[in-house]
C-alpha cells in the first residue's frame, strides 16, 4: 500500500507512512456530560462549558469517516467506583475545595462516579455497539486500565488523540502513549481546555524538539490524508497560527488573540497563614493533609545531567546556573535531615534498541547530534553522567530510563513503594517535557506532589509558565508549586538525619546499584 501521510507539525504523521484503519485508532477522551454538560464536574467549577463543547462538530465528522472506512474508535471516561476505593486522598480533598467534591451530590448525580448520569458520554458522540469504552480513574488513560493491552491485541501503532481536556487528561494520556511506542497525532480542533492560554501552550509542548511526544494537525488535514471530502465550513474555521520558535500550528480561529501565559499569572502566590508541617505552596499548604515527615517523603531529582547543562544546548536562555544552586540547596538540606532522594537519569543504549521506533526515527532525523535533554542522550557518554553538584551518594538510588516519564519502563514505583513514600519534592528539568510527564505519572498513581518552581526549567518560557499553571488550576490538579525557600523553611524544622526510624532504608537496593529499563517490556512497546 502506499505511503500517506497527515499534513501535519512538525513532521508529516505518521513519520514511516503507514497510516491504515487496520494499525491507527481514534481516541475519544472524556466527552462526558461531566466534562461537557450542563450541572456536570466542569460546568460546576465555574468554567465556561462553552469552551470544552467546541470539538463536538469536528469530532463527529471525524466520527462519521472513520466508521466508513473501519478505522479503530476508542472511548474513555473518566470516573470512580460508587465506594470511592480507587479515588486517591488528595484528589477528593482537592475537589472539594473548589465546591465540586467527587462523590458528592450534583445536579447530575455524584460527581464522577461511574453509573451516575454526569459520568455518561455525551449523547452527540455515542459509541456504537463495536467500539471500546475504557474506564479510568486517573487523568491518563493507561494508568489502572487494559487499554495498552486493548490497543496491542489490536496491533494498533497510531494513536489519533481527541477529547477534553487538552492540558489535562488529553495531554496526560499522549506523554503515556509516546513513552509506550505509540506514534501519536492530536488534532488541534477536536480538543479544547478550559484555558486558552494552557491550550495553546500544550499545543506548542507536544511538538516541540521535531515532535517530541508527536504532531499536532486539524480534523481537515487528517481527513484529506484518508480520502474523504473535507467540509467547507470544516476549512474555514481554521486559522495558521505561528507559535513562537519555528513552530505552528493549523486551528481553530481564536475568540482573542493568544499571548503567551504570563509571570503575573502563574508566580507561586502561597497560602497564607502558617502550619507547623505545612510548606507555603500555591494552590494549597503542602501536603494537603500536613503529613511531611522522612518516613513518607522523598525527593525526585530529575535529569541533572552534564548536556542538560551544555551553554549550546536547550535551555541557553535559561538562568540554568541558578536552577542549579537552588536545587543543589535543596538536595544537601533534604540529605541533611535524612529524606531519602532518587535520581533521575534520562539515557538510550548506542544502538536504540531499548527505543520505541518513532523515538529512534526522531533521533535520528529530527534532532541530529543535539546537545541538551530532547536530543539523544546515551548512556555512558560523558554528557549522560550528572553534574557534580547533583551527583548521586552511594547509598542514593538512581532509576535510568530510557523515556520521558520516569515511571515508565523504570522500578521507580517499587522503589516508592519500598520506601512507604507517599509525597514527592520534585526539581529537574525540562519542567514542561520529563517533569511534567513524571509529575502527571505520580498523580494518577496516588503521589501527593510539589513541584519547585526555582528549581526547573524549560527550553521555552510560555510552556515553563503554563506548565506551572496547570499544575495549580483546579486547586491543584496535579499538585501544588512552590519555591524552594519555602521548604527549606519547613526543613528547618525537622531533626538531623540520625533522628530518623532506624528501620527505613536509604534505598530499597544494595548500595551503589542503579536500576535499570526493564528490557522486556520496552521489547513490548516496539
Amino acid at each position: 500500500m502506499a505511503q500517506r501521510h497527515v499534513a501535519s507539525q512538525p513532521y508529516p504523521w505518521p513519520f514511516d507512512g503507514d497510516l491504515r484503519p487496520e494499525n491507527t485508532a481514534l481516541l475519544a477522551i472524556d466527552m462526558q456530560t461531566d466534562f461537557c454538560g450542563k450541572g456536570g464536574y466542569v460546568d460546576s467549577m465555574g468554567y465556561d462549558i462553552s469552551m470544552t463543547r467546541a470539538p463536538i462538530e469536528p469530532l463527529r465528522l471525524v466520527f462519521e469517516s472513520f466508521r466508513k472506512q473501519g478505522f479503530h474508535i476508542i472511548h474513555t471516561r473518566e470516573g470512580h467506583k460508587p465506594s470511592l476505593a480507587d479515588c486517591p486522598a488528595n484528589k477528593r480533598w482537592r475537589s472539594r475545595q473548589i465546591g465540586a467534591g467527587i462523590g458528592d451530590p450534583g445536579p447530575c448525580g455524584r460527581v464522577l462516579v461511574r453509573g451516575e448520569p454526569g459520568w455518561n458520554l455525551i449523547p452527540e458522540l455515542q459509541p456504537t455497539e463495536a467500539e471500546e469504552v475504557i474506564d479510568k480513574p486517573g487523568k491518563g488513560s493507561f494508568v489502572a486500565t487494559d487499554l495498552d493491552l486493548i490497543l496491542k491485541q489490536k496491533h494498533v501503532k497510531n494513536l489519533i488523540l481527541t477529547g477534553i481536556t487538552t492540558d489535562v487528561c488529553v495531554g496526560t494520556t499522549m506523554r503515556e502513549a509516546n513513552d509506550l511506542g505509540y506514534e501519536c497525532l492530536l488534532l488541534s480542533d477536536c480538543t479544547a481546555a478550559t484555558d486558552y492560554g494552557n491550550y495553546m501552550a500544550t499545543l506548542k509542548t507536544m511538538q516541540q524538539a521535531g515532535g517530541v511526544f508527536g504532531c499536532v494537525a486539524a480534523a481537515a488535514d487528517l481527513l484529506k490524508a484518508i480520502g474523504e471530502k473535507v467540509p467547507f465550513a470544516i476549512e474555514e474555521s481554521l486559522s495558521d497560527v505561528d507559535l513562537g520558535d519555528g513552530l505552528r500550528v493549523k486551528m481553530p480561529k481564536a475568540r482573542d488573540q493568544w499571548m503567551p501565559t504570563s509571570l503575573a499569572e502563574t508566580m507561586v502566590a502561597p497560602q497564607m497563614g502558617t502550619k507547623k508541617g505545612f510548606v507555603q505552596a500555591d494552590p494549597y499548604l503542602w501536603p494537603f493533609d500536613g503529613q511531611l515527615r522522612k518516613e513518607n517523603t522523598a525527593l525526585l531529582s530529575i535529569n541533572f545531567q552534564k548536556s542538560v547543562f551544555d551553554p549550546e544546548g536547550d535551555f541557553a536562555k535559561s538562568n540554568m546556573q541558578e536552577v542549579l544552586q537552588k536545587s543543589a540547596e535543596v538536595l544537601q538540606m533534604m540529605r541533611f535531615k535524612g529524606f531519602p532522594v532518587l535520581h533521575i537519569r534520562t539515557g538510550q543504549a548506542k544502538d536504540l534498541s531499548d527505543t520505541s521506533r518513532r523515538a529512534a526515527w526522531r533521533h535520528v532525523s529530527q534532532t541530529p547530534r543535539r546537545p541538551g535533554p530532547l536530543g539523544r542522550l546515551v548512556r555512558g557518554d560523558p554528557g549522560w553522567d550528572f553534574v557534580p553538584l547533583m551527583a548521586a551518594l552511594p547509598k542514593e538510588a538512581v532509576v535510568e530510563k530510557p523515556t520521558i516519564g520516569a515511571f515508565s519502563f523504570t522500578s521507580l514505583e517499587l522503589h516508592l513503594q519500598s520506601l512507604d513514600v507517599r509525597n514527592l519534592v520534585i526539581i529537574g528539568l525540562p519542567t514542561d517535557v520529563c517533569v511534567h510527564t513524571t509529575m502527571r505519572q505520580a498523580n494518577d498513581r496516588g503521589y501527593e506532589c510539589i513541584l519547585l518552581s526555582d528549581c526547573t526549567a524549560a527550553a521555552f518560557s510560555e510552556t515553563y509558565y503554563s506548565a506551572l499553571k496547570q499544575i495549580k488550576m483546579q486547586h491543584g490538579v496535579f499538585g501544588a508549586v512552590a519555591d524552594s525557600t519555602a521548604l527549606l523553611e519547613v526543613l528547618g524544622e525537622y531533626g538531623l538525619s540520625h533522628e530518623a526510624a532506624p528501620d527505613r532504608p536509604s534505598a530499597p537496593l544494595n548500595p551503589g546499584v542503579n536500576v535499570e529499563p526493564d528490557s522486556k517490556r520496552l521489547r513490548s512497546a516496539k
